[in-house]
């Protein structure tokens, strides 16, 4: 004689444990990473025929370890730094900022008749400009601050023809990660400015 056993559970406790199965799948899915990259500047829309005049390559962009990581990086303190599993940079930091660095120059001397691209393409081109950035991070609600030390190199007669360092600290308005990544967007327009009227007046002199 065979005897069927039936197992009950009651509804209050079956909702109980749908709820949490739920609610862990909803907190599962808020936590999905956000991803982030750096803004070029806005193109203007163009009022002439370009004719390129000169060509400039941009890289290599050298940074240290910490800024190599896929998170993007908070500072703390002078000395401490934070990484969230949950922010990270689309592609790399150190990509996307020569990535819009020339990009920027691009536009900037333009209407010099200046054609920029990274060193992954152009071999020889006039000028090289190479980007060392000892710090590039910040704090949402407070400021971003990018060290770099730069050279423009005048790559037919193989020697660096200018060289400087620029310091940038800007301010952070919002105390989202994304507000801080358009401050690091925001430096970077501040670096391509200053590197693209030094290459200005050095082609113009040449």
């Amino acid at each position: 004689m065979m005897i069927a056993i039936r197992y009950y559970i009651k509804l209050p406790l079956l909702i109980c444990v749908l709820g949490a199965f739920l609610s862990s799948g909803c907190m599962y899915r808020s936590q999905t990473p956000q991803l982030y990259t750096l803004k070029p500047l806005k193109r203007p829309e163009a009022a002439y025929n370009f004719i390129s005049k000169f060509m400039v390559s941009v890289g290599p962009v050298i940074m240290p370890d910490h800024l190599k990581r896929s998170q993007v990086v908070i500072r703390t303190s002078e000395n401490q730094v934070s990484f969230s599993e949950f922010h990270k940079w689309a592609g790399s930091l150190k990509d996307d900022t020569k990535r819009v660095l020339a990009e920027n120059l691009g536009i900037l001397l333009e209407g010099a008749g200046g054609t920029v691209s990274t060193d992954d393409i152009l071999g020889e081109p006039d000028y090289r400009v190479t980007v060392n950035i000892n710090r590039f991070e910040g704090n949402p609600g407070d400021f971003v601050f990018l060290n770099a030390v730069w050279s423009i190199k005048d790559q037919k007669n193989r020697k660096i023809i200018y060289g400087a360092k620029t310091v940038f600290k800007q301010k952070v308005h919002g105390n989202q990660l994304l507000d801080m990544v358009n401050a690091q967007s925001l430096s970077l327009e501040a670096l391509s400015i200053e590197i693209a009227a030094e290459i200005k007046k050095l082609h113009s002199a040449a």
